[in-house]
């Protein structure tokens, strides 16, 4: 399981730099989140966020179910947060942002039009 879990990790850390954010954070204590990522918004401002990864060895289905702590970490944070689920036999990434009320957070592909549109997102966030 140590394998799959910092496969995912390398995997979102390559992801998340392909996206050229100012800042990406990951720490070595546990900050709630895998990595903290920074991106310049239009405004000429900026806009952090929170990113959780989970790792599997199998197909990744349409949505991830997250356990009650993890998703009170990604919808109760003043940091706007998102879930990053990397399939690494697959070599396939999703990403999901979780809904209030909801545990099981709707997933995305990440291919070239997934990440242009995760990107927008990141870049117009308000």
């Amino acid at each position: 399981m140590a394998f799959v879990e910092r496969r995912s990790e390398l995997m979102a850390e390559l992801f998340l730099q392909q996206l050229n954010p100012i800042s990406l954070v990951r720490s070595t204590h546990d900050l709630g989140y895998d990595f903290l990522v920074t991106f310049k918004n239009r405004r000429g401002g900026t806009n952090t966020f929170g990113v959780e990864v989970k790792g599997v060895d199998s197909n990744v289905p349409s949505s991830f179910m997250v356990n009650k702590v993890l998703y009170n970490r990604l919808v109760l944070s003043n940091i706007p947060s998102f879930l990053l689920v990397a399939d690494v036999k697959r070599n396939k990434l999703f990403y999901g942002w979780p809904d209030p009320g909801d545990r099981r957070v709707p997933l995305h592909e990440v291919h070239d039009q997934g990440a242009s549109e995760l990107r927008k997102r990141l870049l117009d966030w308000s």
